[in-house]
């Protein structure tokens, strides 16, 4: 018998401080949105996701925060910072310092596979730019020592 993962939405949503709608193009990379995503099999689900890179190859490249607890998503704020989104005044991850010059791949394997299932059962997630619902950009509330640096 499977056993279900859990689901971390609820534990995410608890650290959202506002959030704002948004239009798909303006989309970046660290943002961390709430979405009604359309997955292939056509069931809709409620989602957060950190945006790695908005459009690349026609896709939009996520970690699903579903997958993994608020303490490793603190964890990996620590790891690459946090930086302010002047146009919507939320915080978002400093993903560029994770270097995805060449693609979403490439951060993949040299940043997170080798701790993709222990911590982030495996969330990476490539979706349909089309089959994402409303963005809902969360300002979301890191850690104190997260916060501060």
């Amino acid at each position: 018998m499977k056993t279900a993962r859990p689901n971390y939405y609820n534990q995410h949503l608890m650290k959202m401080q506002s959030r704002i709608i948004i239009p798909k193009g303006d989309l970046q990379k660290g943002m961390v949105v709430s979405n009604l995503y359309e997955t292939i099999q056509g069931d809709k689900n409620k989602y957060m996701f950190l945006i790695l890179n908005p459009v690349f190859q026609g896709k939009v490249h996520v970690l699903n925060l579903n997958e993994f607890s608020t303490i490793h998503f603190n964890n990996l704020a620590k790891d690459t910072g946090i930086v302010e989104i002047i146009k919507y005044k939320k915080r978002a991850l400093d993903i560029p310092k994770l270097i995805m010059e060449e693609s979403s791949r490439r951060f993949y394997i040299g940043k997170l596979r080798q701790d993709l299932k222990r911590f982030y059962n495996n969330s990476y997630r490539t979706l349909f730019l089309n089959k994402m619902g409303m963005i809902q950009l969360i300002d979301y509330d890191f850690d104190d020592d997260v916060a501060k640096r």
